[in-house]
């Protein structure tokens, strides 16, 4: 088992020499230093308890300078470095098994900027969820991510191990709340990925941060997103004769179109935990089950929804619904949910937690199975899981004094993922790879994407010394996959190429597989490649290859809320798959005909981004081809996936310069009910600004907030999405905030609605003899930015039509005229706005480097990562800065 292979990297530790110890204390303080062996011994394993082993020293830093010194002086004696956050990690992954430096981030729970405009927070890592969550619940927001230990666990372990929590079926996972980390790097340097403005040019860093489990860097700060805190909530407990029964009902309230806040599940063994601990009074005959159901939002329309699944689940065998009316006692049934675990010790000495996600319409069928091999082995099992996810959490109830109860534990264990990982799901949901399922990973990788994720862990941490013996199987370490790849990738044998295409021809291959032996022969002959979606050559210099011919969709599974399309597939013809399911993807853009590799390779967003996210969000996994030809798949069709690192993010904005995206997965979403949009016609910039305030500053969840000027008019364009009482609630109150101002209103439905919204998306479309700008910043500096914006224009007489995602900080900025006076006022808005860029121009407008505004901070990290994935620079050259001079 995986245990067992992983006491090989419990080696003898490098010694610690006094000199250090010296060093460290006089830096960090004398008590922020501990040398003492049975203190230490506290830190030698995290919640998981399936290995111990204690490390050699533990610092506690209390700010950024501090851990980047603590992480230099001990690099220097080649001492491997492990953080750690609360320890309630139930994977291994804060285990120090070599030794070392251990960093425990437990003083620094700084929370050093709230910007609720901006709906953003700046907080140090050891900032605990609860404390997060109490702080900004008096300004009417929260930290969405709510994993079962939050009481203690940490905002640095979150980010380690992507964590989700109950409530992530709607609002999604820690890394769908984190906008920028700080990190230290491996020579103890700082360096942050982004600074809290949404979609910065370049690569993800952020995204490929979070989930990796301490092992590319120590985070020493995060800007985390806030969302605001419902107005109402309604909880109900329904009681279902089986495990199987429950599961079987969330899969239908998700297939009826819902989307609850939470669908959660106890089996009996759960219920018999709690009831003892809680004394909830719920009944504890073998095989009755508890369904958790929570819907939150407006008050409008909210027990309507709630009752259309209580009525799913009554149809479904539910023989007991039991409301939690109040705040007291729906709090009472979330802590006895969170409180399973503990309340175990009940029942067993201890347990083995199976973290594992599959599709939701695999649930009753992976409930069977486990059913199946409880009976089997002899052994208790406790089911409480993220029904609404399919992120089971069987808990095997065992003695781990036992030997033989051990490998039954285990044997479970393999069998619960073995089946799991067969019907499309994943290693881990949740709780990150650790120590603990290393070695499952080959099970769920190919050899090339192995070493695909090996190669992003030797750029970040190549000497090895961030969080060593985790993730990766113990006989393949990362340097070892990292090598081989580097190693396929320079061979080039152009001898064993017998055609090629010609420089400036544009290549559609009938299939991903003819696309894979095209961009092999490009590798070996040395042509660069250009992908597409259409059918223009793209460069003089290079093979563009299109994916035009690749159309449909190839796994699309409605009751689970996800599809899988060939790359080549247009919006338009998505969302005709989507639409006899009544389901959609929330994206408008002025041209569906683009294909959907496309919309992922650049990250077009739309205005509906307030209320839904973007393609960061909803890509659940892609078909790659690497650039020597070789076929490699990035994440999985589940809505939670912490196997690995997360390339999909990384890939989500790449441009075409890591590989050719071959097939996309996405989350998709019901069609809602109702929708109307509220135009409120302004005659001043600060008028509009002031209702855009009132809004964000209300109870409403508009889907989209727009902000429209130009010479003609001025107009803020509020849509509201959902049960129809929800849209009415929102036309009304939004009316009465407009004519507290005298401002006139209408509010537009159906066709117009639809047309509206056409014509709006239209404004940031690509325009003959136009140039047309993209301008991000933090929401709260919007107002500003567009008057500075404003004021640039008239300055160079540039005639400009402004369209701005108001509550998002995203602006985008037509203009026609002369390009001489267009190219000065674009660098005067690179000079006041860093992420100022160029979406489309004649292509003799600005030199490349201008394209995409100031590089980021992070830029070296970004080289780095075109360099080890694409060593040649193959890979749509051009795009970036990541030419090659410039690499």
């Amino acid at each position: 088992m995986a245990l067992q292979a992983k006491e090989q990297y419990t080696v003898t530790p490098v010694v610690v020499p006094d000199k250090l110890v010296a060093e460290l204390r006089a830096i960090l303080g004398a008590d922020a230093v501990v040398t003492a062996p049975e203190a230490l011994l506290t830190y030698d394993s995290d919640g998981s308890m399936i290995v111990s082993h204690p490390p050699q020293l533990v610092v506690l830093p209390k700010d950024a300078g501090q851990v980047a010194t603590a992480v230099r002086l001990a690099v220097r004696e080649g001492l491997a470095v492990v953080a750690r956050g609360a320890g309630t990690g139930i994977a291994g992954g804060a285990v120090p098994l070599c030794g070392g430096l251990l960093i425990s981030t437990a003083r620094m729970t700084d929370i050093t900027t709230v910007d609720v405009r901006s709906r953003l927070a700046v907080v140090q890592p050891g900032v605990v969820n609860a404390d997060l969550n109490a702080h900004l619940a008096p300004l009417g927001y929260q930290f969405a991510p709510d994993p079962s230990s939050q009481r203690a666990s940490t905002i640095g372990g979150n980010i380690a191990t992507n964590a989700g929590g109950p409530h992530c079926l709607k609002y999604g996972v820690t890394s769908n709340h984190v906008l920028a980390v700080e990190v230290v790097d491996h020579t103890g340097q700082r360096y942050w990925t982004g600074d809290g403005v949404i979609d910065p040019v370049g690569y993800d860093l952020t995204g490929l941060l979070v989930g990796s489990e301490g092992t590319l860097g120590v985070v020493t700060a995060a800007i985390v997103r806030l969302t605001p805190l419902p107005e109402a909530v309604r909880v109900v407990l329904a009681l279902f004769p089986t495990v199987v029964a429950a599961a079987a009902a969330v899969s239908a309230v998700i297939a009826s179109g819902s989307l609850p806040t939470s669908l959660e599940v106890m089996d009996h063994n759960a219920i018999r935990a709690v009831n003892s601990a809680y004394s909830l009074g719920l009944p504890e005959t073998t095989g009755t089950t508890a369904l958790i159901i929570e819907v939150d939002g407006v008050q409008d329309g909210l027990d309507d929804q709630l009752d259309q699944i209580i009525a799913i689940c009554r149809d479904h065998g539910a023989f007991d619904l039991r409301p939690a009316r109040d705040p007291a006692t729906q709090a009472r049934v979330w802590m006895a949910r969170k409180s399973v675990a503990g309340a175990i010790g009940r029942l067993a000495p201890a347990y083995y937690l199976v973290d594992t996600v599959v599709p939701r319409t695999r649930l009753p069928l992976m409930m069977e199975h486990v059913e199946r091999l409880r009976a089997e082995y002899g052994m208790e099992v406790c089911n409480v899981f993220h029904a609404g996810d399919g992120n089971l959490h069987p808990l095997v109830l065992y003695d781990p004094r036992d030997p033989d109860q051990r490998q039954r534990a285990h044997a479970i264990a393999a069998g619960v993922l073995e089946l799991s990982i067969e019907h499309g799901g994943v290693v881990s949901g949740e709780h990150g790879i650790g120590l603990e399922k290393c070695e499952y990973l080959p099970r769920f990788f190919s050899p090339a994407e192995l070493q695909l994720h090996a190669t992003i862990h030797q750029v970040f941490n190549p000497t090895g010394c961030f969080n060593p013996a985790k993730i990766f199987p113990s006989d393949t370490p990362p340097a070892d996959l990292a090598a081989a790849r580097a190693m396929r990738l320079q061979q080039r044998d152009p001898a064993s190429v017998t055609s090629a295409p010609a420089p400036g021809s544009c290549v559609a291959p009938a299939t991903p597989d003819a696309a894979a032996e095209l961009l092999r022969v490009c590798h070996h002959a040395g042509l660069p490649v250009v992908p597409t979606g259409g059918c223009t050559a793209r460069s003089p210099t290079a093979v563009t290859v299109s994916t035009q011919h690749w159309r449909g969709a190839l796994v699309y599974e409605p009751d689970d809320l996800t599809i899988k399309v060939a790359a080549g597939t247009t919006l338009a013809e998505l969302q005709s798959l989507l639409a006899p399911h009544r389901q959609m993807i929330p994206l408008d853009v002025a041209d569906a005909q683009r294909s959907l590799g496309s919309l992922v390779a650049t990250a077009v967003d739309g205005p509906r981004r307030l209320g839904y996210g973007s393609f960061r969000d909803w890509v659940l996994a892609l078909d790659v081809i690497e650039p020597d030809g070789i076929p490699v798949r990035l994440g999985a069709q589940v809505v939670k996936n912490v196997t690995g690192y997360d390339l999909v993010k990384l890939y989500v904005g790449s441009a075409g310069t890591l590989g050719l995206i071959t097939a996309v997965a996405l989350k998709v979403f019901p069609q809602p009910p109702a929708s109307a949009t509220l135009l409120a016609h302004l005659s001043t910039p600060t008028a509009a600004w002031t209702l855009i305030d009132h809004l964000a500053a209300s109870r409403l969840l508009p889907t989209a907030v727009e902000y429209l000027a130009d010479t003609q008019a001025i107009v803020v364009a509020m849509r509201a999405e959902g049960h129809p009482a929800a849209v009415e609630r929102h036309m009304r109150e939004a009316t009465a905030l407009a004519h507290r101002h005298d401002v006139s209103v209408t509010v537009l439905r159906d066709v117009e609605e639809t047309t509206f919204w056409q014509q709006t998306v239209a404004r940031y479309a690509p325009i003959a003899n136009g140039v047309l700008l993209r301008v991000g910043v933090w929401p709260a500096q919007c107002a500003t930015a567009i008057q500075t914006i404003e004021q640039c224009a008239a300055r160079h007489q540039v005639a400009i039509e402004i369209t701005a995602h108001a509550l998002s900080g995203i602006i985008y900025i037509q203009t026609i005229g002369d390009f001489t006076a267009i190219a000065a006022f674009h660098a005067d808005l690179v000079a006041a706005f860093p992420h100022t860029r160029i979406l489309a121009a004649p292509p003799m407008f600005v030199p490349q480097a201008s394209v995409w505004g100031q590089p980021p901070v992070a830029l070296s990290r970004m080289q780095a990562l075109k360099v080890a994935i694409d060593p040649h620079n193959h890979m749509n050259p051009a795009a970036f800065w990541f030419s090659d001079t410039r690499v």
